[in-house]
């Protein structure tokens, strides 16, 4: 991904710097919608970014508005010090309401950063209310849309909200039992609702950028990589008159990566300090012509990826000025990032924290069991940017200086020395209990455990029994290895299931892990998980080593059929019987299938030897 700026930042005295309201620690953000909506979690996960890097962290006082008017309106008061509005969404696309309210209030509001959030949406319902029970289900017309194939699988009426949040707040104040609200998992603590499914989205490439506002233009250093968003209307529309707006960038080389167009009036022109002076509008060349114009008047806002004091930038805008009657700068910003001011950081050089994106932030990573698998994720995470630490029985250290890992021979020293984001546990499944239980407990206080076992009620239950409680608990299954892998991670499946989260800003990053890679994200229960394995991984290992045993070989008359059977047959005898065993042991459904399995070829025997007697 794109290198991205999150700027903790002190801001330059000229600015004029609006104080915080308790300390330099501390931000009153306004969201639209009510407590629990995304539109507040991305406010505190994009301060939440800012803060890994600042001593103490950042806290936000996050305020909720009935509308977007009114987080305009309260920032432009003075009741807080910062805004927080969406401004597009890779599937729904843009809000056109906050485009319109930057135009209405250019001048008192400035754009001083961004930040890509991951929307999750979540089934919520009251405590004890089954999914069989749910006969409708309640959400923003945007996230009913974005849920349209969960929806239709389970045949449930969709009901319009005014609000995400609001509905699960609805559901929670009326007690409906037959209905669901479609929602972030977080409203379910602050409504007393339960969450009955997680990850429920069709489509995982669910991100709104959401822009930061505030009332003054904190502009961060020119070296950075950022953005200047621009909004301007053109003086007539003529044939081409588009195409000599934007030439003007094109001329000087300067990068765009957003262009939106918006119909309304005219906008009215008055110099200001925070743009170009534009002339006065020319007139049409008729009525009828001035009539159409009166009715759409387009506006333009563009971004681009260049700092607003860069002199090619400014060249461009005194020539845009030329072309377009009203030019305005709403804002430069770091890409991907934030500016923070404090008034005890007012007079002190700006300066930059570089982090990576929300998307890709880079994590610390340790894996305990660094074989072939513990290697190919470890090799793939150091690729994406992340740092890796390993430990292990067996001296990996040359293959892990190899790829960039850190490696140590004693756990307890790796877990001191660290400082972990997340512990990834890929022992084989059978010594996982035994690894598990030698453990410093202690030095795992506040981690994020995560096992990628390929059964999953086992180690589910021994880390909720081992693990102190202050650690976060996350079961996975990477259903792909070193071989199906090699050549990248797109559209394989990753199964995940949530058994024990306080840190949902951490649980979102360490997905995003997989996320990047292109993994088909499944969000699903550890028994279900293990139920439908035994069905499908346990008994496709079982068929291959059931033909292994036959001793089959490829023949000068192999069938496309025969050989997608010899195939199987060196994948499976590939793994070790550890695995094989594993798979049975570890899994109660393993054995349902095994008998069912015997139990199959016994009915085809006595099918085939009566047929064979009806023939006579």
């Amino acid at each position: 991904g794109r290198s991205v700026v999150v700027g903790v930042e002190s801001a330059l005295s000229e600015i004029g710097v609006v104080e915080m309201s308790t300390s330099s620690t501390s931000a009153r953000v306004a969201f639209q919608g009510e407590r629990g909506a995304y539109s507040e979690a991305a406010a505190r996960e994009m301060f939440a970014i800012a803060g890994e890097r600042q001593a103490p962290r950042l806290t936000v006082d996050a305020i909720p508005c009935a509308s977007f008017d009114d987080v305009f309106t309260t920032l432009i008061s003075g009741k807080v010090e910062y805004a927080a509005v969406p401004i597009e969404n890779t599937l729904g696309g843009s809000i056109h309401a906050n485009y319109d309210l930057l135009l209405r209030h250019h001048g008192a509001v400035h754009i001083v950063g961004e930040h890509s959030f991951r929307v999750r949406h979540a089934l919520l319902v009251t405590k004890g209310t089954p999914k069989s029970a749910i006969k409708r289900v309640m959400s923003h017309p945007q996230a009913l849309a974005q849920c349209d194939g969960f929806i239709r699988r389970n045949g449930w009426e969709r009901v319009p909200a005014y609000d995400t949040a609001g509905s699960a707040k609805m559901i929670a104040e009326q007690k409906l039992h037959d209905a669901a609200a479609i929602c972030s998992a977080s409203a379910a603590e602050l409504f007393g609702l339960e969450v009955l499914e997680n990850g429920i989205e069709d489509d995982t490439n669910n991100f709104t950028r959401f822009l930061l506002l505030h009332c003054q233009p904190l502009l961060p250093p020119s070296e950075a990589p950022c953005k200047t968003t621009v909004v301007f209307q053109p003086s007539t529309n003529e044939a081409g008159i588009l195409f000599k707006a934007l030439s003007v960038f094109a001329l000087r080389e300067i990068d765009l990566c957003k262009i939106e167009s918006r119909p309304g009036r005219r906008v009215s022109v008055s110099p200001s300090a925070d743009g170009p002076v534009a002339k006065r509008p020319r007139s049409g060349n008729s009525a009828s012509e001035a009539a159409a114009s009166a009715q759409f008047e387009y506006t333009f806002y563009i971004d681009l990826l260049a700092h607003s004091s860069d002199q090619k930038v400014v060249n461009a805008l005194r020539h845009l000025d030329e072309i377009a009657p009203f030019v305005r700068v709403l804002g430069c910003f770091p890409a991907e990032g934030i500016l923070i001011a404090s008034a005890a950081q007012q007079t002190q050089p700006a300066e930059l924290v570089r982090l990576r994106s929300q998307r890709s932030v880079a994590m610390r990573v340790g894996i305990i069991g660094f074989g072939n698998f513990g290697q190919f994720l470890a090799q793939w995470f150091v690729a994406a940017g992340h740092q890796l630490f390993a430990a292990s029985r067996t001296d990996y250290s040359a293959e892990a200086a190899k790829i960039g890992v850190t490696f140590f021979r004693d756990t307890a020293a790796m877990l001191r020395e660290s400082a972990l984001d997340v512990l990834i546990l890929a022992p084989s499944i059978i010594s996982f209990e035994k690894v598990l239980g030698a453990l410093p407990m202690k030095l795992l206080e506040g981690v994020l455990v995560v096992d990628v076992l390929s059964v999953k009620i086992l180690p589910k239950e021994a880390m909720l029994r081992a693990l102190p409680a202050s650690c976060d608990i996350v079961c996975s299954h990477p259903m792909f290895g070193p071989e199906s892998g090699k050549s990248g991670w797109r559209d394989l499946p990753f199964v995940y299931d949530a058994v024990r989260v306080k840190d949902r800003h951490r649980y979102c990053r360490f997905l995003s892990l997989w996320e990047e890679q292109g993994c088909k994200m499944t969000n699903l229960s550890c028994e279900e998980h293990d139920r439908m394995a035994a069905g499908s991984q346990f008994i496709t290992h079982l068929t291959g080593r059931v033909l292994g045993k036959l001793n089959l070989s490829s023949t000068p008359i192999n069938t496309k059929g025969f050989e997608s059977l010899l195939a199987l047959i060196d994948s499976t005898s590939a793994d070790s019987f550890d695995l094989f065993y594993a798979l049975y042991a570890h899994n109660s459904n393993s054995t349902e299938q095994l008998t069912m399995f015997a139990d199959a070829l016994e009915s085809i025997r006595a099918d085939l030897l009566a047929f064979k007697q009806a023939q006579r």
